[in-house]
């Protein structure tokens, strides 16, 4: 069964982990992307794989705290591929491993300042640019990508922590506010994600330690109630059910998918 036939999924900051998974497996569900990330290393033959499998992709670079960047993309999607059905906000901006706590902090807090712009600003800025199609047609689907640091706080995570917590929050009020024009809009918090990210996470820890990545990644998994980490192509079927029919009734929500790392 394919659940996406001839849609038009917009996906921000695609790489080789989710990005990617999300990408080919919408391919394989009938859509057709628009893929972008602030750099081309990945996202054309990302797009040559799409387009292996019968799909028609577009791959260009965005950077999402540009608004010419963000209108630009919205408007070649719009003459190439007709609309935008669905929009996958994955570009963001962490922490990891400048993680400060506000003590170390600087006085004007001016290293929180990115996390902020990126993960709230920038994010928005896109989904107005798409969202605004979205109302004429009276259709669409709008996800974010947050994180499970929003609810489960670290120490020294405030900037990325207090954006994602903060976008949750406008993420409901935006369902509010599209809901009567038949657009959904909410966000997936993902725990550690298996891919290319963590597994540096997992590097970077063992080097602290003095330990292998090995040990680190089983330290991770004996919390999780499923005792391993998911893999980015799991979170990416999330996605696809915020994506297609199956989440019709579903507007506002945070969803958190984890492996039971914790629970929400």
């Amino acid at each position: 069964m394919t659940l996406l036939n001839n849609q038009v999924v917009l996906l921000s900051g695609v790489g080789e982990g989710l990005g990617r998974d999300t990408a080919l497996l919408f391919a394989e569900h009938g859509a057709d992307l628009v893929i972008t990330a602030r750099r081309t290393e990945h996202i054309e033959r990302i797009a040559e794989e799409v387009r292996a499998k019968g799909r028609r992709c577009l791959s260009l670079v965005c950077d999402i705290a540009s608004l010419e960047d963000c209108e630009r993309t919205v408007a070649l999607a719009i003459e190439q591929l007709g609309r935008i059905d669905t929009l996958i906000n994955i570009a963001y901006r962490g922490d990891w491993p400048q993680r400060t706590t506000l003590l170390d902090s600087q006085p004007d807090l001016s290293n929180y300042r990115d996390c902020f712009e990126i993960n709230v600003f920038a994010t928005l800025q896109l989904t107005r640019a798409v969202a605004r199609g979205m109302v004429e047609r009276r259709s669409g689907r709008i996800v974010m990508i947050n994180t499970m640091t929003a609810e489960r706080v670290l120490p020294g995570s405030e900037a990325y922590a207090g954006s994602k917590i903060a976008l949750q929050r406008m993420t409901r009020a935006i369902a509010m506010e599209l809901g009567e024009y038949g657009i959904r809009v909410n966000s997936m918090h993902p725990g550690f994600m298996w891919g290319p990210q963590v597994r540096t996470v997992m590097e970077t820890r063992a080097e602290q330690n003095g330990t292998t990545p090995e040990h680190e990644l089983r330290l991770v998994s004996e919390q999780a109630a499923l005792r391993y980490i998911p893999s980015t192509e799991e979170y990416a079927r999330t996605l696809l059910f915020f994506a297609s029919p199956l989440s019709d009734a579903v507007t506002g929500q945070s969803l958190h998918v984890n492996g039971g790392l914790y629970m929400h």
